[in-house]
């Protein structure tokens, strides 16, 4: 699919629509923050059209970076995307120490954004892809309570990230049972699939079997007359986050 679609420039004006005149992106409307600004340039990048003025956001990212609001999932939004832009990102050692000694989390999901904040610092931890091994379960796929596909994504992102080997065919089997009515379900006896649970199973045949399955039916029942993206048939608000999964599955390696 092209960058210069229509499809492309509905999400290029929803991006728009959510910019705050900071220079971050808003879920709706109100203030911005740095989830909804990270999903927001990242969808931006895969359609090749960042706004003219970025720096005005990244100036507002590193910003509210400084300020020193430390939960994990806006550490690793505002690391990432200050890192890929050669802006300052890095966090005192002290919050470090604190990630360091918490990543043991049951939702893997946390974990991952933990680990990656603190690869981006150059540290790989060898308790980090032990404690995700330790959660695979007898059906290849990864949670502590029940193997589900979004846990089975983290798990597969951190253990390749760390370059440990693991049973790709497990994962894969497990990865298989979840499909159904054109997407990738939590479990192999849920219903329906939801958009964050496609994009698992996309990255999950991407990572390990180096194919990008065609979901573009799928994907394109849930774009909203707004130029974004829903999480599923029943649930209507377009969000960045769903829309940048949206995105990245129609754009990436067409």
């Amino acid at each position: 699919m092209s960058g210069t679609s229509p499809i492309a420039e509905g999400i290029i004006n929803f991006f728009d629509r959510r910019r705050h005149q900071s220079g971050g992106y808003t879920l709706y409307e109100g203030l911005p923050d740095s989830k909804n600004t990270y999903y927001a340039i990242k969808s931006l990048e895969v359609i090749d059209s960042l706004p003219v003025d970025i720096g005005r956001t990244l100036d507002w990212l590193e910003e509210l970076h400084s300020r020193g609001s430390f939960a994990a999932q806006g550490l690793f939004y505002r690391c990432s995307l200050l890192a890929d832009y050669g802006r300052e990102f890095r966090v005192k050692q002290r919050f470090l120490d604190l990630l360091r000694r918490s990543y043991r989390k049951s939702k893997l999901e946390i974990t991952y954004y933990m680990d990656s904040v603190l690869r981006l610092h150059g540290e790989y931890l060898e308790g980090v892809p032990e404690w995700v091994l330790s959660l695979q379960n007898d059906d290849g796929g990864f949670g502590r309570y029940g193997s589900d596909i979004i846990n089975t994504h983290f798990a597969v992102e951190i253990l390749e990230a760390h370059g440990v080997s693991f049973s790709r065919k497990d994962v894969l089997e497990f990865t298989d049972s979840c499909w159904g009515d054109g997407g990738w379900n939590f479990t192999p006896l849920s219903y329906p699939p939801y958009l964050e649970t496609v994009y698992a199973g996309f990255r999950l045949n991407e990572i390990l079997r180096g194919r990008k399955y065609d979901v573009e039916d799928f994907i394109l029942k849930l774009r909203n007359p707004d130029g974004g993206f829903r999480r599923s048939l029943y649930m209507g608000i377009s969000e960045p986050e769903y829309t940048y999964r949206a995105v990245y599955m129609l754009f990436t390696g067409r």
